[in-house]
This record gives structure tokens, C-alpha cells and sequence, in this order.
């Protein structure tokens, strides 16, 4: 198997960092291509914690090229200080690390209009206030600056200057804010690219020579198929291609040349901001999910609204991103409940719905839920009871799909393959 892909198949948070870690230590490249620094992988290390936001979860692993591609938006700043922190753990040089030059970059003004936005009354998003939104409306309106065009001032000028007295007038009279001088940024953003030029590169060419090559390509994505800006829970999503089809915009890779593509989903469902919800859990039950998962976001700091397994909402993922696999994370926080469910169907407007589908009215879907046996497993020993294999083979029963993977702690090696990747 020469390419595979690592999912999220929920609204993110799912685990994936852990087990990009894992599989790349197999791989010769590790390839993020959409989002930005408002993900948190978290990987868990002999006790050791590391946090990546837009450098590859590869990282760790110093053989492995870790890649950022085109499709994601960097914020120059936090590169260099994620960048800053990873080289106290692990050997990271412009060898190693690559940045596409024409991935698009956040400035202040997108931060700045993201904060501003986020504070106007009830209809807000829930946004990790990052400037990740506005600047993907930047590259889709032809105006945004890429990471090629810090290298130059003269272009970083130019660039800047399209669209600046737009941005003053909007800022100045409907959000009261006075921005940063095109000169003031140009000068700040030139500083970043002489830091970081070092790591840029064709990284299109790059990939397309490695894949030439017979080399082994894992791509990693940033939060999940359901906050997808096309497929996701509209508006409440992220401003990126999140599902399967980011991987050939956001890399570059041609459709026919990925192979694997694993589906990363809790055991339960999370999410964070606002949006709905329809398994979401208000009682002891709920509390207890959360507080033994510990749900606060490695990026916000929030905490993360918890809730039973959504069947329909994972088959859509299957179906929307082609999954062949799901990877099941976080079962050991089920583990002793006094009650556990799966919901395998919604009841919407009278009507039976056993898959989600694009524009559906989930406020208005009612779970429908399967109840199972609580287990008790500590995962030690290897051995899984009879409880714990029912609850998983339900689950790749409804999706149709085998259940390749699944974890049992934050720990890299707290992790069962029922599949070969190989």
C-alpha cells in the first residue's frame, strides 16, 4: 500500500495525530493539505505531550518528510514559534520540513476580522477566532497572499494593497477598529519569510516525484468530514475541504493514486462551538463522558459538548469520503458506564432516516437508539470481552466497513490493529 489517507470522520477532535504518529513511522511522507493552525494534534509519547497545529503529526518521526501542502493557511507567526517548540523535542531542519510556497497565508487583517465577527450577537459560528476563515475568503476572492510572495517585498506590497481600502472602510465603520498600516504588515510579514524560507518549495513537484518514486505517502487532515464547508453541518463549519476530496485539491494527488482512507471517530461523538448536536448529552452520563475524556480543545481551551455514537452521521462520512477503514479512538472512556447506546437511526418529520445526508434538518432528528450491555474491560493482556466485541462489530456492521483500528488511551502504543496497513 503505497498511499493512505487519515480522516476525521466526526466534527474533529477524534484522535488523528495519534494515529498519524503511529503510521508514519512506516511511511516516507506525511502530507497536511487544508486547514491551518486552528487544529490540535495531540500526541502522547513514554508520558511526553506534543501538540502540532499546522506541522505534520510526522514530525516525530526525523526519517519522515513531513509536508505542508497548498491547501492549508498559515499563519507565519505560529509556524516559526510551533516550529520553535518541536525542535526541543525532535530533529527538525528544512530537510525534513517542507512548506508550499503557494499555500496561503493569514495576516493580521484576517485575525482581526474573525475576532470581530465572532462578537457580533447570536449568530456566531464558534470559530477559533484564528483568522482561518477570512483568509480562505481571501484565496477564493483572488486576493490572498501566498507564501511565495513573503520572499519578495515589492510583491508583498502589491499583494497587500489589493483589497487594503476595502478592509479599512469595512473595519473602520461597521466594527470600530482601526487596522495595521500596509507598511507596518509588510514589514512584519517579510521578517516571518526570511525566518522560514529555508522551507518552502514546490511541494506539488515534490510529492508528485516521491509518489514517481514508489515511495510511501500518508495524508493527514485537520478536523473532520462533518465541518466540512461543502458536506459539513453548513453554516456551523470550518472554511475548508475537510473530507476526501481536500486531499486532491489541498496535495495535489491524483484521484486514481489513494488506496487507503481511514475514518478516525471517537467511540462516542464531541464537538465544539455551536451547531447541532443530535445525540448530545445533557445528563450525569454526558458529564462523566467529559470529564473522563477530558473534552477541552488542544487549541481553544473549550470544552467539548459529548454525546452517544451517531451511526447516521459516521455512514454519511463513509459515503461522502469513500472510508474503507474506521479507526475507533477512546474506547476505555466507555469503559464501566452504567448505561451505554449507539444511535442507529433519526426519526425526522415522522420518517425513519438511517443516513445523514447534505441539508438535512438535524434539529429536527430525533435519535433513535440500540442499547448495549456496558463493558467493563481494563484493555490489558490483549483479551476484549464479549460486551466490547459486540459494541464494535455493531458498528462496522452498520457501516459496512471494518473497524481496522481502534485505541484505549493517549499513549501511542494503547492501540489494537484488527487490520494490516501495511
Amino acid at each position: 500500500m503505497q498511499t493512505l489517507a487519515i480522516i476525521g470522520a466526526q466534527w474533529g477532535d477524534e484522535g488523528k495525530g495519534k494515529l498519524t504518529d503511529l503510521l508514519a513511522e512506516k511511511c516516507d511522507l506525511v502530507v497536511r493539505y487544508q486547514g491551518g493552525h486552528n487544529a490540535g494534534h495531540t500526541i502522547w509519547v513514554n508520558g511526553q505531550k506534543t501538540v502540532l497545529h499546522v506541522i505534520p503529526s510526522g514530525v516525530l518521526h526525523p526519517h519522515c518528510l513531513s509536508v505542508i501542502g497548498h491547501g492549508v493557511v498559515l499563519e507565519p507567526e505560529n509556524f516559526l514559534n510551533e516550529l520553535s517548540k518541536i525542535k526541543g523535542v525532535t530533529n527538525v531542519t528544512p530537510d525534513n520540513l517542507k512548506l508550499s510556497s503557494t499555500a496561503t497565508v493569514i495576516t493580521s487583517y484576517h485575525k482581526l476580522l474573525d475576532a470581530a465577527r465572532e462578537s457580533q450577537g447570536p449568530e456566531k459560528i464558534g470559530t477559533t477566532g484564528k483568522g482561518i476563515g477570512p483568509a480562505y475568503e481571501d484565496k477564493v476572492s483572488r486576493r490572498g497572499i501566498k507564501v511565495k510572495d513573503l520572499l519578495d517585498k515589492d510583491t508583498l506590497v502589491r499583494r497587500l494593497s489589493t483589497g487594503y481600502a476595502e478592509k479599512a472602510i469595512l473595519f473602520k465603520h461597521l466594527y470600530q477598529i482601526e487596522i495595521p498600516s500596509i507598511e507596518s504588515e509588510v514589514e512584519r510579514l517579510y521578517r516571518y519569510g526570511q525566518s522560514l524560507k529555508d522551507y518552502v518549495t514546490d511541494t506539488f513537484s515534490l510529492i508528485d516525484d516521491k509518489l514517481s518514486q514508489g515511495k510511501r505517502v500518508l495524508y493527514e487532515g485537520a478536523q473532520g468530514i462533518l465541518l466540512d464547508i461543502d458536506y459539513g453541518t453548513y453554516p456551523y463549519v470550518t472554511s475548508s475541504s475537510t473530507a476526501g476530496a481536500g486531499i486532491y485539491t489541498g496535495a495535489g494527488i491524483p484521484g486514481r493514486k489513494l488506496e487507503e482512507v481511514i475514518g478516525v471517530a471517537k467511540a462516542y461523538t464531541t464537538r465544539v462551538g455551536e451547531g447541532p448536536f443530535p445525540t448530545e448529552l445533557f445528563d450525569e452520563v454526558g458529564a462523566e463522558i467529559q470529564v473522563n475524556g477530558n473534552e477541552i480543545g488542544a487549541t481553544t481551551g473549550r470544552k467539548r459538548r459529548c454525546g452517544w455514537l451517531d451511526i447516521p452521521l459516521l455512514r454519511y462520512s463513509v459515503k461522502c469520503s469513500q472510508l474503507t477503514s474506521i479507526a475507533l479512538t477512546k474506547l476505555d472512556i466507555l469503559s464501566n458506564l452504567k448505561e451505554l447506546k449507539v444511535c442507529y437511526a433519526y426519526e425526522v418529520n415522522g420518517k425513519v432516516v438511517d443516513c445523514a445526508y447534505p441539508g438535512i434538518n438535524l434539529y429536527n432528528a430525533k435519535p433513535l437508539y440500540k442499547e448495549f450491555k456496558p463493558f467493563t474491560d481494563d484493555f490489558s493482556g490483549g483479551k476484549t470481552s464479549k460486551e466490547l466485541e459486540d459494541y464494535i462489530n455493531f458498528i462496522q456492521e452498520s457501516l459496512g466497513i471494518q473497524v481496522g483500528i481502534y485505541a484505549y488511551g493517549p499513549d501511542r502504543n494503547q492501540i489494537v490493529f484488527r487490520k494490516q496497513y501495511s
